[in-house]
């Protein structure tokens, strides 16, 4: 096993797109990072450049401490799962695993011994017989992971590769992948474009958008502190909410309007956050996590909270949680999910910004009722207007 470091990572491609700028990034040995962005964000193209098999414009890739941007593929001792599993249809599940071992000259009782208890811990091995084709996508996607752990490479490199199964499937194998990782302790950079895996599966997740590293950090703080509004929005979901106002200072405390809401900032917040008092009287964007709004009646301490009576334009029902949303009064920012937010204000006649809100399953929120919402003021993200960065 071995760490890999990226110092000033780089990819330019012929035709002058630049996919990945000035990477820098330390993952230990036994460490579980998880690459997410947009599409676009050259999240695979820093995967393919550890693999070999893209060569960095500039910069440098260390495995185990030693470069390797000379080093071809095949003898940087890493392993990459593929999403669309890369098996090869006419061979068995048996020479699937073995194929990588017998290209290195490994000995034949040692490779059978390696595939034999690979199997057992994947629990496919009663299908070493089988083709790809008798196999359910769960079952060759453990395939396409028992190929790789039978090398014991220092480095697993996994992209996507979950995002070819059904949503059931893929919340069973997100946990199967951690409990291995645990079991077998290998560092692994895994690559995603779904912000719910990253979160779930990291140790660290490394938020890339346009080539950039914008933060890397555990979920917990991704999560609760964002460096910027991207990043904010990009975690969540639903997404967190952006609404345009001002910090106002009067009669010894700060506020900020949302809507018709006055939410009237604890003083934990103002000593937690010093950059706010130095913004008092200046634009800035309010952050809203859905599930930092809650329906009134359903707040056990309303201490910290600010009401807002609204009128819900949407309303759906998981089970476990409702899903609503309804206009106010204020001026959008925009985000992950603002078209969806615009088309439901105009499909109930407002042009105001429209609101999500992840409400208690036992609310009586429905569509075109009135509802009396919580906002907790303790629980609030503020950007720079300017700049988008998060205010501490």
């Amino acid at each position: 096993m071995a760490g890999i470091e990226y110092r000033g990572l780089t990819k330019r491609f012929a035709d002058g797109t630049v996919a990945v700028t000035e990477l820098d990034l330390e993952i230990q040995d036994g460490e579980f990072v998880v690459l997410v962005g947009p599409s676009g964000s050259g999240k695979t193209t820093v995967l393919r450049m550890t693999a070999g098999l893209e060569d960095p414009t500039s910069g440098e890739i260390a495995i185990g401490g030693m470069r390797v941007n000379e080093i071809p593929p095949m003898d940087r001792n890493i392993a990459m799962v593929f999403q669309n599993y890369a098996l090869y249809p006419h061979m068995s599940v048996y020479d699937n695993m073995a194929f990588g071992l017998k290209l290195h000259k490994v000995k034949k009782d040692v490779i059978r011994q390696r595939v034999e208890s690979t199997a057992k811990m994947l629990a496919i091995d009663e299908l070493l017989k089988r083709k790809p084709s008798q196999l359910s996508g769960g079952q060759r996607q453990r395939v396409a992971m028992g190929r790789a752990i039978v090398r014991e490479p220092d480095a697993f490199l996994m992209d996507e590769p979950l995002s070819n199964l059904d949503a059931k499937l893929r919340v069973e194998m997100r946990a199967y992948v951690v409990l291995l990782h645990q079991e077998l302790g290998t560092t692994t950079v895994y690559v995603t474009h779904d912000q719910t895996e990253a979160m779930t599966m990291g140790d660290r997740v490394a938020v890339m958008r346009g080539g950039l590293l914008e933060q890397c950090d555990i979920p917990r703080r991704l999560y609760e502190h964002p460096v910027n509004m991207f990043v904010g929005t990009f975690i969540g979901s639903p997404a967190m909410n952006l609404v345009r106002s001002r910090l106002v200072a009067e009669n010894g405390s700060v506020h900020v309007d949302v809507g018709e809401a006055t939410l009237r900032l604890p003083q934990s917040v103002l000593a937690e956050r010093r950059g706010l008092q130095e913004r008092v009287g200046y634009d800035v964007i309010v952050g809203i996590r859905p599930e930092d709004i809650e329906d009134a009646a359903l707040v056990a301490s309303p201490n910290g909270h600010a009401t807002l009576d609204v009128k819900v334009a949407l309303a759906e029902s998981t089970g476990a949680e409702v899903i609503a949303y309804f206009p106010i009064k204020a001026e959008s920012v925009g985000g992950p999910e603002q078209e969806r937010r615009e088309l439901i204000a105009r499909q109930v006649g407002a042009d105001e910004t429209t609101l999500t809100a992840r409400l208690n399953p036992r609310t009586r929120a429905e569509a075109g009722a009135p509802l009396r919402v919580a906002i907790d003021a303790s629980r609030l993200h503020f950007f720079d207007a300017k700049s988008e960065r998060s205010i501490w």
